[in-house]
């Protein structure tokens, strides 16, 4: 099944997705909308005529929304998605890449290519994630973490691998890092090359 991965401009679309589920006629799963209530990073789920979906997750650890689009016509259900909430284009996610500076930009630039969970080996993002690796701030080993995560690329494991012993990560850096080796399957991006 096809799976693509939009993130909203919006910090909070939810009522905009809302409004547009209820013109499209998609069904909300009521049973999980009421368990979301309760979490700290919630998700709300939509059934499409045809068997797509919709989920809206509220990611905490990212501080962004993402929406999570699939099925068979899920490039069609992207674009209804796309006219109704402005999203952010793959070209502006590594411009802010580029030329994010302050550890805050840097940061926010880590969380929206985690968001956007980009499948596809890229050159800038993966050197913006090695550096975030190498950076002597926690904040953004942290986010340089999430994005590798979130992309899954092969590239990234020997990164993630060296983290858990690096002499300038931090206990809880080394931790995580030691987790997500254990928690995921790197089964994205393309083989490295040499």
């Amino acid at each position: 099944m096809a799976e693509i991965r939009l993130v909203p401009r919006d910090p909070k679309p939810s009522d905009t997705l809302s409004r547009l589920a209820e013109r499209h006629g998609w069904k909300i799963d009521k049973k999980l909308t009421r368990a979301a209530r309760w979490e700290e990073s919630p998700e709300y789920f939509w059934r499409v005529e045809g068997g797509g979906t919709v989920k809206l997750v509220q990611s905490a650890a990212l501080n962004r929304c993402y929406v999570v689009v699939a099925g068979a016509e899920a490039d069609t259900l992207a674009a209804v998605v796309q006219d109704a909430i402005p999203t952010f284009a793959p070209a502006e996610i590594l411009d802010r890449l580029s030329v994010a500076c302050s550890a805050a930009d840097r940061i926010a630039a880590l969380h929206l290519v985690a968001a956007a969970a980009v499948p596809h080996y890229d050159q800038t993002i993966y050197t913006a994630v090695h550096a975030g690796l190498e950076d002597p701030d926690s904040l953004i080993h942290l986010a340089a973490l999430a994005a590798a995560f979130y992309c899954r690329w092969q590239q990234f494991e020997p990164l993630i691998e060296r983290m858990t012993t690096s002499p300038h990560a931090g206990g809880t850096v080394k931790e995580i890092a030691s987790n997500l080796l254990g928690l995921t399957h790197w089964d994205r991006g393309s083989k490295p090359h040499g």
